[in-house]
């Protein structure tokens, strides 16, 4: 006879595995809010159960609208996402308790009836069957998120509740094939209790951090925009000077040229000396991809702001294949990472290459750097100030680089003082 204790502990792990799988589809500001909600309908479901006695009838018609409304009403979902979600769920819960109820039974080698008729047995029934319910929905959530917005499969996701399953088994087999004191069997049941809400416990908060890192990198975003947007007009007015001293002084070559008709030679000289000067104030252009150009051209106008000779070989640059957010995301991070080196080091220079090899589309950056990097656990360290925010550039390019299938090296070279990234991106030929 299931217990009202048993059912609130069932009604309790469930929502928080609930909870973590609604949050992993869909993250949103008010989890606090959203838990408490769905804790209290849970409570409710609790009631409903007791009152009518654990009808399957009614027990699963509760279900089924509660968690209709918490998908539509809760986290927003369209009405068919959520009838399909409340579907998907309910086959899975059922999938997950009966699958274990049926590995219990042949483990133990005994009845299925048998197993749940002990209390302290079927505590460990309740939380083994919620930590594989809670496994499922990780890989359910990976397989949306996947088709949403093209994130990778975090494998690693599945590590914490794939142990926590291994765990609990071994304590359902502990307790059924050894003669333990009733206080053991106790002390078994409330550890599993604990160790499964710390485990869930544990990946929510991971996905919150996962998601405050992810905020911090759309933030830096937002901030290498706004720092395009003000360059560009700083180049713009530049170049609007330079176009204003050329206008000015058109009169005197005009009087120029007039004075060297008589000499060929000079005279061809003198024009190749406009046409160099004209080239040069024309900054923006370069290559076929016009986001591109703004972003080189911004460098362009850092470096020789702050002193650094900036070279680029440039004889590949059709990046359709990649956002316009990625792009800004990649080459901005890597030219400011590439300039706050350089303006430091002695040589102060940075070289910009974009080439095709093959069927791979090969991206070098190098930058003068005195400083050999700070490298911990594989991973480069930010000597920056604001490290707190700048510490996700170097993140945020493996994150947009890896999305395309791209591969990401880096060295650094002590015997020249040069930092090298290297990234390379397998194209179609139809984009070469």
């Amino acid at each position: 006879m299931h217990s009202v204790f048993l059912n609130i502990l069932l009604q309790t792990i469930e929502c928080l595995v609930f909870f973590d799988f609604n949050e992993n589809i869909k993250r949103t500001n008010t989890k606090i809010r959203n838990f408490s909600i769905m804790f209290l309908g849970y409570m409710i479901m609790c009631a409903i159960n007791v009152i009518f006695s654990y009808n399957i009838i009614v027990n699963f018609i509760a279900f089924s609208l509660f968690h209709f409304c918490f998908f539509h009403f809760l986290y927003k979902h369209k009405r068919l996402f959520a009838v399909i979600y409340t579907l998907l769920l309910a086959c899975i819960v059922l999938i997950t308790e009966q699958s274990v109820i049926e590995l219990i039974a042949i483990v133990n080698n005994s009845a299925t009836q048998d197993f749940i008729n002990d209390p302290y047995s079927y505590i460990v029934l309740i939380v083994l069957s919620k930590s594989l319910l809670f496994m499922f929905f990780k890989i359910v959530s990976n397989i949306i998120n996947k088709f949403k917005s093209n994130d990778e499969f975090h494998f690693n996701n599945l590590v914490y509740p794939s142990s926590l399953m291994l765990i609990l088994l071994d304590f359902t087999i502990l307790s059924n094939h050894t003669n333990l004191t009733k206080n053991i069997r106790i002390l078994l049941a409330v550890s599993s209790v604990f160790l499964v809400i710390a485990v869930i416990t544990t990946c929510i908060f991971q996905q919150k951090q996962i998601q405050k890192e992810q905020e911090l990198i759309e933030l830096k975003a937002i901030q290498q925009e706004q720092e395009l947007n003000r360059t560009y007009f700083d180049l713009l007015e530049h170049q609007n000077e330079e176009l204003q001293v050329f206008v000015h002084d058109t009169k005197k070559h005009y009087r120029t040229l007039y004075d060297l008709a008589e000499n060929p030679d000079k005279l061809k000289e003198y024009i190749e000396g406009i046409v160099t000067d004209l080239e040069e104030a024309n900054q923006i252009g370069k290559t076929s991809n016009k986001l591109l150009d703004l972003i080189i051209s911004k460098y362009n106008y850092i470096c020789e702001k702050k002193g650094i000779v900036f070279e680029k070989n440039i004889h590949q640059s059709n990046l359709s294949f990649i956002s316009d957010n990625d792009l800004t995301s990649i080459f901005n991070n890597l030219f400011d990472n590439a300039v706050e080196a350089a303006k430091v080091s002695h040589n102060k220079s940075i070289f910009f290459g974009l080439n095709k090899v093959g069927n791979m589309l090969v991206i070098d950056i190098t930058n003068s750097c005195d400083t050999p990097p700070i490298v911990k656990n594989h991973k480069l360290i930010s000597t920056k100030n604001d490290a707190g925010l700048h510490g996700y550039g170097f993140k945020s390019i493996c994150r947009a680089v890896k999305k395309y299938n791209g591969d990401i090296e880096w060295e650094y070279k002590p015997e020249t003082k040069e930092f090298v990234v290297s990234i390379i991106f397998p194209v179609h030929s139809n984009l070469i």
